[in-house]
């Protein structure tokens, strides 16, 4: 036994990244620490590799194990026979793999045979209990060790630090000297490694100073577990200090520094010294390049991307899949989507989840849904495991479609993966459910989710907002606090949202001064713009017009448009002028404003001033957005514009649209002949009267129809939607450019307020 010492079995080394590739993935989502310290390995005896290469640990197999190596109920080791060295090794084992059964049936056996007085065995019973989540057992091993030495702390630290609990390991960390124990370096690495955890810069500092005075700066472990802790702690300045007088750097410690500056935006210098580095001797590995990469993306530089791109080559790293995954990155942020793709296929057989997850992220991003919902069911053909992230961004290709039989089909694999539960996940089907305009099928979604979060609230009462029921918004929003979630901007504004759309004035303006005065939370630009909405939409104007001259900032066209709005709503033609004014001071090429002057000065018999503005359309080309509606049938996306004919169905389109313009004018459409007949002119073709038509031609009897539009729908294609949905029996959900509206039995949810 002399030949085993504690300080060998926790001797504290750099890591090399080249693990697993288990072990990478979690490196990869842990926010890349720069060190960590590992257990120096101890050889396994020939069972117990065996037992390690087994696919799968039944019960018999630990059984089969435990006879064969003379441990089990017929083959008792006496003490004297019992390999201590073998105990530690299969202890290490079950550590690793999380064998916690399998450990306790050890721990019997040292139990039974007297060994639970030795030292080194009990500390390997403490880091096998702490890395299965044990930790209680942990505890109770050491506290019934006769002597507490610094190798049993560090692991029971260790420990604390793996299941969160950080207070009992500073508890912990304390009581060192009163056992006689004086902390060592890994000791130190782990207590830093808390710190920049908790972000806990002073007591990092404290322990800095600790380390200077014990001589331990030296060590590069407890050096580079230093620079770790401060760029986690934003202590960037500290960071650079530390690192400029480290009498040893090695790849961790510019590894370190590099990565804290690329996890605080200064890419630049993140770059830099990543050629300092590399001018120093010391060539990038996997990790460093991963990094540069992501930094590189984010500086925006494609001469730059191109050259550190052909530098991985070089050095035979680009189909690795870390180096791989994070160049399709950096082509994604770079919008260069073509040369992302060019990567992943480029990798061949080295793909794997995390590539696959990039490459629809980035499709994603850069607005391609269709091509990431292609990427995605390739995934699906190739059985390959999917994961909170993949599920994620490609709800967010549905609803930025929006598809909902694609969100449907994508909600069936994230049950069949069990993610239905994930709160991540979840929020992310919520929203597109909520853009395809299912607000059940988003209730639903919430009332699953394990653990709801604040998005996962904000998601829904964002889902009620957006679809005309204000009323379950506003009282979601107060059982959310109730349960004790704190709203952040996003809640107020889904809420002061609601009560606009739905002319609550009270409830508006009380949750608006509760959102500042009882939350803290500082209104933003769309906060203030959703209050002008809400008091200009009843009618308010002079008081909204008050509302914009006194706020804190400076009034925004985004904060001014509304008012426009509502000018145009209620016929005040004084003020509208006024807001224009301010719209085009700060958008001088916003062709809503003037139209929608255009359209007040013919409502006023102002024709001359109506031309002017349009002529100055025509001066300054300024083009109005053509209005445009789409429906989704049979997984295919079909686009109306207004008086449409290219569509192949457009002759059985057309008929259907007298049809039912024939049966709404036989149900009083409109008292005022001479009105309808201008509005036929008009707007008899516009986009989603055809796309309407279409959908009842072409989905099945008494399936819903959802069409989704670019523009506000017009008075008069509201109108229409109404009757239709009523001659039809059918429901019909439409979507503009600012909230849906539910058709149903001759009925809006907007209740025509809007």
């Amino acid at each position: 036994m002399a030949s085993i010492s504690k300080i060998c079995l926790f001797k504290p080394f750099s890591l090399s990244f080249a693990g697993s590739v288990k072990d990478q993935t979690l490196l990869q989502r842990c926010n890349f620490p720069a060190t960590c310290i590992l257990r120096e390995q101890v050889p396994l005896n020939n069972e117990c590799r065996v037992f390690a290469r087994m696919p799968e640990r039944t019960g018999t197999g630990v059984s089969t194990y435990l006879r064969e190596t003379g441990t089990g109920e017929n083959g008792d080791y006496a003490r004297n026979d019992l390999d201590i060295s073998h105990l530690i090794s299969v202890l290490k084992f079950c550590g690793g793999e999380g064998c916690l059964e399998f450990g306790r049936t050890y721990h019997g056996l040292i139990a039974k045979t007297g060994l639970d007085g030795d030292e080194f065995v009990n500390t390997s019973l403490i880091d096998m209990y702490a890395k299965c989540g044990d930790i209680d057992s942990a505890v109770m091993v050491f506290n019934q060790m006769p002597r507490l030495d610094v190798a049993s702390c560090n692991c029971l630290i260790s420990g604390y630090a793996n299941c969160g609990l950080f207070e009992e390991a500073f508890r912990l960390f304390m009581n060192y000297e009163s056992w006689g124990n004086k902390p060592n370096s890994y000791t130190y690495s782990s207590m830093l490694a808390i710190c920049g955890t908790l972000s806990a810069i002073e007591e990092g500092k404290q322990l800095h100073a600790q380390v200077v005075k014990m001589q331990y700066l030296s060590e590069t472990a407890v050096s580079n577990a230093l620079l770790t802790m401060y760029c986690k702690c934003e202590a960037m300045a500290d960071a650079e200090s530390l690192f400029e007088r480290l009498p040893q750097r090695n790849i961790v410690s510019w590894t370190a520094i590099i990565h804290g500056f690329y996890q605080h935006e200064g890419f630049e210098k993140a770059m830099r010294l990543f050629c300092l580095m590399r001018e120093s001797g010391i060539e990038p590995n996997d990790y460093t390049f991963t990094i540069a990469l992501a930094s590189c993306g984010n500086m925006k530089n494609i001469d730059n991307c191109r050259l550190l791109h052909g530098l991985v080559i070089k050095k035979g790293m680009a189909l690795g899949e870390f180096v791989g995954t994070a160049l399709i990155d950096m082509y994604s942020e770079l919008r260069e989507t073509d040369d992302a793709e060019k990567q992943f296929k480029g990798m061949g057989n080295l793909t794997s989840k995390v590539s696959r997850n990039a490459l629809i992220k980035g499709l994603v991003q850069n607005e391609k849904a269709n091509e990431a919902l292609d990427a995605f069911s390739e995934m699906v053909r190739k059985d390959a495991a999917c994961d909170e992230f993949t599920f994620s961004p490609i709800l967010k290709a549905c609803a930025s479609l929006p598809s909902f039989m694609s969100c449907q089909q994508i909600h069936a694999q994230v049950v069949k993966a069990n993610f239905d539960k994930n709160t991540h996940v979840g929020s992310s089907l919520i929203e597109a459910y909520t853009r395809c305009g299912s607000v059940e099928d988003a209730e639903k979604v919430f009332s699953r989710i394990s653990a709801p979060d604040v998005v996962s609230w904000n998601s829904v009462i964002k889902a009620y907002s957006q679809n005309g029921n204000p009323r379950r918004a506003i009282s979601l929003f107060r059982r959310m606090i109730i349960k004790g979630f704190r709203p952040t901007g996003s809640t107020f504004l889904s809420v002061l949202s609601a009560c606009s759309h739905s002319g609550k004035i009270q409830d508006g303006q009380e949750i608006f001064q509760s959102m500042i005065n009882e939350f803290g939370v500082s209104p933003e630009e769309a906060h203030y713009s959703c209050m002008v909405d809400l008091l200009g939409r009843s009618g308010q104007i002079e008081k909204a017009l008050d509302f914009i001259n006194n706020t804190p900032i400076k009034p925004t066209a985004s904060i001014w448009r509304p008012l426009l709005a509502a000018c145009r709503c209620h016929n005040n033609l004084r003020i509208a002028e006024f807001a224009a004014k301010h719209i085009l001071a700060m958008d001088p090429n916003d062709a809503t404003v003037y139209v929608t002057l255009s359209n007040m000065y013919i409502e006023a018999g102002l024709l001359e001033n109506a031309e002017n503005q349009r002529k100055l359309m025509k001066l300054k080309e300024i083009i109005k957005e053509p209005g445009c509606s789409w429906i989704e049938v049979n997984n295919k996306i079909h686009k109306f514009f207004s008086r449409d004919r290219t569509h192949p169905e457009s002759e059985k389109i057309y008929d259907k649209l007298k049809q039912i313009m024939m049966l709404i004018k036989g149900t009083a459409y409109s008292t005022n002949a001479d009105s309808l007949q201008v509005k036929e002119d008009f707007c008899l073709y516009h986009s989603e009267k055809l796309a309407v038509c279409f959908g009842l031609i072409s989905l099945a009897a008494g399936k819903p129809i959802r069409i989704f539009k670019n523009l506000r729908v017009c008075t008069d294609c509201h109108m229409f939607l109404k009757f239709a949905s009523m001659i039809t029996d059918r429901v019909i959900i439409l979507r503009d450019n600012y909230r849906f509206h539910h058709f149903n039995k001759g009925g809006c949810s907007c209740g025509d307020y809007w």
